[in-house]
């Protein structure tokens, strides 16, 4: 993954479509149980439309107006409801635009980080994606060891049973040491400013694993899917991206470029 993203940008953006195509997948099966059908063509389709536009967008190839051409495609994803003969419309509109908020926001969001402002604004730059990354598995790794070191305190018992709050803090003491090396290396921010994106980084990526938890504890699954030995699926796998991708953009956005 990593010889991907930093080979040129036509690998990244061969990557994270693979990784967005099958989240789109593994998220569609998440129903094949159950009565309500995401429309999978419609959702694919404007996941897609969506990720091609912001490749671009973020190179300034192409004018931000583009977007705007989403939003129609929303109507056609309600408006296709019409010719299924389904009892649940509603949750079935509901789920095939959650599907694009959930996956294909974030993913294409992490263009305007391989393409930012910060540290350039024209040439393909990916090491605020993989600072990004490194934050996430640093955290992750930290409240791990921490975790099952003291962990006693449950962080989020009913969602996911194993994660502490010593874990939590321990692997956010971790990341906070591991932001103060980045901005040695990444001078365009200031140290201040990777504080509070580790600190945001930490919330979010909490909370995105914490959200894929919850999803998989209602449809009663272990895994989202098996794509990936020993860590399940793409679901599994980068749902702390999926949040903190976000969240990291905006925080550039508003208060670092």
């Amino acid at each position: 993954m990593l010889g991907a993203i930093i080979a040129s940008k036509y690998t990244f953006a061969a990557l994270f479509l693979a990784i967005l195509i099958g989240g789109l997948h593994e998220f569609s099966n998440l129903f094949k149980e159950s009565e309500v059908k995401p429309n999978k063509i419609l959702s694919f389709s404007v996941s897609i439309l969506l990720y091609g536009i912001s490749f671009f967008v973020a190179q300034h190839m192409i004018k931000p107006d583009y977007f705007l051409i989403v939003f129609p495609a929303l109507l056609v994803i309600m408006g296709a409801e019409m010719y299924k003969k389904s009892e649940k419309p509603l949750e079935n509109i509901a789920s095939s635009i959650f599907s694009i908020i959930y996956l294909a926001v974030p993913i294409s969001l992490t263009n305007f980080l391989v393409f930012s402002e910060t540290v350039n604004s024209k040439a393909y730059n990916p090491i605020l994606l993989i600072a990004l990354f490194a934050m996430i598995w640093i955290y992750d790794s930290g409240a791990y060891l921490v975790g099952v070191s003291i962990g006693k305190h449950r962080l989020f018992e009913r969602i996911s049973p194993k994660k502490s709050w010593e874990g939590a803090i321990g692997g956010t003491l971790i990341v906070l040491t591991a932001s103060w090396l980045l901005s040695g290396f990444i001078p365009e921010i200031k140290v201040e400013h990777w504080i509070a994106i580790s600190i945001l980084t930490v919330i979010s990526s909490t909370y995105g694993d914490l959200t894929e938890s919850m999803f998989k504890r209602y449809f009663g699954i272990k895994d989202s899917g098996n794509i990936l030995p020993g860590h399940g699926g793409i679901l599994d796998r980068f749902d702390s991206l999926f949040f903190a991708a976000p969240v990291v953009v905006m925080y550039l956005k508003l208060f670092v470029e």
